[in-house]
């Protein structure tokens, strides 16, 4: 890695960075020199990452408010008492329209996409408006900005998110406390023709089309933009909601009977 955006010395903490995209920004925090504690639900897979990157492991369901809090302390701690950066990327996936999705499934999707993402947001607020600023990154979906019929649950976590991400940023700003989203279209664990997840999360590629650009994002295209949004070359932006989709969400594309 040969990029360096001043971010050395200082501290993040990563929900959900066990696999996919918050385990690509787990590594690319680390490389830029910062501390990093992440958050997951496997126990095998978080110290697999530590091992491989680091980082703190805190073993943590974002559902529970007392483990979510006790995490963001823990980043705290390991940070020497300052919280710099927030990516919060904790996130699961329900697949089916509207109309057949259960209640006890859109439930669920609320509580861990949303309702957990404005509890960590909010434990990571106080600390970074205290120090006199921070970055907040809230992993959202390309989803969340136009909505896919076929993850519909999904697409209305992923849209709450955003509006998370704006109110924050609205709030934060006095106080040098920036938040933005970032929404990543279809990812693959590496640049080939079968994706592997809409937002890093759906399964099945059948009906998948090639992005503009003539490739799929990959974890490592959005924890690019992560690092970007965590250091001072971002200084003056908050607010935004940034597509990592290689030009999908551009324009509406119409299929045309030839």
């Amino acid at each position: 890695m040969t990029v360096r955006l001043r971010l050395e010395g200082r501290s993040a903490l990563v929900t959900g960075g066990t696999s996919g995209i918050g385990r690509a920004c787990v590594a690319r925090l680390r490389e830029e020199g910062m501390t990093v504690s992440f958050t997951g639900r496997s126990r095998a897979r978080g110290e697999a990452v530590a091992r491989e990157t680091g980082a703190t492991f805190v073993e943590c369901d974002h559902r529970d408010r007392a483990a979510s809090d006790r995490a963001v302390e823990g980043a705290l701690e390991a940070g020497g008492d300052r919280l710099d950066v927030l990516v919060a990327n904790a996130g699961i996936l329900f697949q089916g329209p509207i109309e057949a999705t259960p209640e006890a499934a859109f439930r669920e999707l609320l509580e861990v996409n949303l309702t957990s993402l404005f509890r960590v947001a909010r434990a990571s607020f106080g600390p970074m408006r205290a120090q006199g600023g921070g970055s907040m990154i809230h992993i959202a979906s390309d989803a969340g900005i136009r909505a896919v019929h076929e993850i519909a649950a999904y697409s209305v976590t992923k849209a709450g998110a955003i509006a998370v991400a704006e109110l924050f940023g609205a709030e934060g700003a006095p106080y040098g406390v920036r938040s933005n989203a970032v929404c990543p279209g279809d990812i693959v664990p590496g640049v080939q023709a079968t994706p592997a997840g809409h937002g890093d999360h759906a399964e099945d590629p059948a009906g998948w089309v090639l992005p503009p650009s003539g490739r799929f994002g990959t974890g490592a295209d959005v924890a690019a933009i992560v690092a970007w949004l965590a250091s001072d070359e971002s200084a003056h932006v908050t607010g935004a909601t940034l597509r990592i989709d290689g030009g999908t969400g551009a324009a509406m594309r119409v299929a045309t009977r030839a």
